[in-house]
């Protein structure tokens, strides 16, 4: 009888691996987006649990896949140099978050970035698709706290999505995982 109990056990194990296999990890498209040095690079390695120690400027676009939760992200981080950023618009089609990260540091650039995200919301292509802003870089003492910032860029007034705004380190990973719980999260309510 041993041998009995134990082929049906594997019968039933073999059934619910088969029942895995046949949901793979839903797939979801993320475009990280920002100005130039907002720290996009080091959150995608943070991500991937990749070496932070050795970043450069981002001259195209880096990919990487990402699980988390059952869902397979493919970020598309893309250079935000004045000059690259014309090319944004390539990547938009089939974009299921966008997230977008600000150096909450420079305070220099909020305008700029603000009028960056204010186009991106524009966009016919992302209408609709929920935006998750990392306030990043808040490991330094002169970073604006989230709320200030979202005040600034006015985010209250954004009516045709779901967004979140999220302060966050890329440098120590600080405030990375709520950010993209929150990811999953709105993917989850938009794909049902």
């Amino acid at each position: 009888p041993h041998l009995a109990v134990f082929l049906s056990l594997l019968q039933g194990l073999l059934s619910i691996l088969r029942k895995l296999k046949s949901t793979p990890d839903q797939e979801v498209r993320i475009l990280l987006l920002g100005l130039d040095n907002g720290g996009k690079t080091t959150l995608l390695k943070q991500l991937a649990s990749e070496d932070i120690s050795h970043i450069t400027p981002t001259q195209g676009f880096n990919i990487k896949s990402v699980q988390s939760q059952g869902f397979k992200l493919n970020v598309w981080d893309i250079g935000g140099q004045r000059k690259i950023r014309p090319y944004w618009r390539n990547y938009f089609e089939n974009t299921d978050v966008l997230i977008y990260v600000i150096d909450s540091a420079d305070r220099k650039r909020f305008e700029e970035t603000g009028q960056e995200l204010a186009e991106l919301l524009d966009e016919e292509k992302l209408s609709g698709v929920p935006v998750l802003i990392f306030a990043n870089k808040q490991d330094l003492l002169t970073a604006a706290p989230a709320s200030e910032i979202a005040e600034g860029l006015n985010l209250h007034t954004i009516r045709d999505r779901v967004w979140q705004i999220q302060s966050c380190s890329a440098l120590t990973g600080e405030g990375i995982q709520e950010g993209m719980n929150w990811v999953c999260k709105s993917v989850n309510s938009k794909k049902k």
